[in-house]
Order: C-alpha cells, then structure tokens, then sequence
C-alpha cells in the first residue's frame, strides 16, 4: 500500500490553452495550494472512494487504461466539483500510487495524470500547481513541464477560508479571457495574498462569479476569503509549503 499526500488547489486566475498535443496543453494563471492535504492510500485492486463512497471518473477510466488498475481510498475534507483541484488530487494520487506499486517513472505517471485531467475536461492547471508548484504558484507558460513553466511565491497563511456552495462543472470556467494576463502581471508587480485576492476577485467577476463577502472571490462552487468570516459553516485553511507526495 502507498499513502499519497495532496494539497488542494484553487485558482484565482487563468488562460485555458489547448493544443493537438495534451503535454503542451494546459493553462496559464495563478493559484493557490492549500492544507488540509487530502490523504489517499493506494493499493493493487480497482475503484475510486471518497471519505467510503465509491465514484466513477472519466480521467481515472482513462489512467486504467494508461497506467493499470489500482484501488484508490482518498479522505478529503473538501467536496468534489466544487472548484478545490479534488479531481486532480485523485488523479494525482493514483498516478503516484501506481507508479510506486508498479515501478513506472513518476514524472510519467504524472504527465498521464495531466493528460487525464484536460481529456476529462476537468481542472487544466490543477495538477502541474499540486506537483511542481508550493505556496501561491504562477504557470508561467501552460503545458506539462518541460513545456509548461511553473514558478512558486513563499506565502504563507493560516488565515484563509473557504465556503462550498454548489457543484459545477468545470466547463462553465473554461473561457479565455484578455485581461487575464493584464490581472497576472498586476500580482507580479506586487505579490502579496492580499494582491492575489484583489486580482481573483476581478477576474471572477468577469466571468460571472460574484461573493457578497469582503476580501474574498468566487471560484466555480466555491468562495475563498482572507481573514476570519463573521459567520457560516466555513473551511479553515493553511496554505500548503510543498505539493503532492508520497509518505
């Protein structure tokens, strides 16, 4: 059995780049990793549960088909389709635990791991940020490294919030748009968290996402805000210093 460790992950920002060839394709943007780590142990067997309840998805189906079966048991504390990367922190987990059961290289059960996600249709960010990336990352060029490029800010929080609101699918996020890279490079000039929150909530806004809650933006089924909420069933979190391992 393997244990794999992962962060979530949720954007702020970004620019859905799609090419011919899936390790080119991905997105630009800037992200944010966060504790809890979802905790998954991975052995030989088949099928996919989340906190005891077993899940069909298309991007495992396909890493099957890629990597072999394996039976993954993950223990998150977040809901999936909500917007927290859960999708990628799945295929991320099987892709790790795999490669440790059945002696692939990781670096290309990992690259299978992002392939499955933009087939899927699901986070195209995601997995590059949760593997590559720690802290606030910005993908600089979009792709699976060597193609993509991914650097990370040392910023840390205990103070950051989040509240699920409903499940959405990742398409309804997927639309690029210009401004993205004028909102980078304004968090470039001065990356702080509270720049990230500002430009996150900008650029959310455009795309038809609104919270009614100071210092905070709208991220598909999601609302993340800096600084303790007055009320509500909110998700405390830390923000993560490394990204997806195996312990």
């Amino acid at each position: 059995m393997v244990d794999v460790l992962i962060p979530l992950s949720v954007s702020g920002v970004w620019y859905p780049y799609l090419a011919e060839d899936l390790a080119q394709s991905g997105s630009i943007g800037i992200t944010v990793l966060l504790e809890p780590f979802s905790y998954a142990k991975v052995r030989n067997g088949e099928g996919i549960l989340i906190n005891g309840e077993k899940v069909r998805l298309d991007n495992v189906e396909y890493l099957s088909r890629k990597l072999g079966k394996v039976k993954v048991e993950i223990e998150t504390g977040v809901p999936l389709g909500y917007g927290y990367g859960l999708s990628a922190s799945i295929s991320l987990a099987y892709a790790l635990g795999v490669s440790e059961i059945k002696g692939i290289d990781p670096y290309l059960a990992v690259l299978e791991a992002h392939k499955s996600e933009i087939i899927a249709k699901n986070g195209l960010g995601d997995i590059v940020s949760q593997y590559f990336g720690k802290n606030i990352v910005y993908r600089e060029k979009p792709g699976f490294p060597p193609y993509g490029v991914v650097r990370s800010f040392p910023i840390d929080s205990d103070n950051i919030y989040s509240l699920p609101i409903e499940s959405l699918p990742t398409t309804t996020i997927l639309k690029p748009l210009d401004v993205s890279f004028e909102l980078i490079q304004d968090f470039l000039q001065n990356p702080t968290l509270e720049r990230f929150f500002s430009v996150s909530k900008r650029f959310t806004e455009l795309l038809g996402f609104e919270s009614k809650y100071p210092n905070s933006f709208r991220k598909k089924g999601l609302i993340l805000k800096f600084g303790e909420p007055e009320s509500g069933s909110w998700i405390r979190h830390r923000i993560a210093k490394r990204g997806a391992y195996v312990e």
